[in-house]
């Protein structure tokens, strides 16, 4: 799956450098924990 706009640790940005992961407030995008969640629940069933 591929997330437009995140960076690797799934963070929105717009350039994905490394100069631009101080300026990011966020931790994770909430879409892609509600996703993993997701997956994750369907795994351990």
């Amino acid at each position: 799956m591929e997330f437009e706009n995140l960076n690797h640790l799934f963070q929105n940005c717009e350039t994905g450098a490394i100069s631009e992961y101080s300026q990011i407030e966020e931790t994770i995008e909430t879409e892609v924990l509600e996703i993993m969640s997701d997956w994750i629940w369907e795994v351990v069933k």
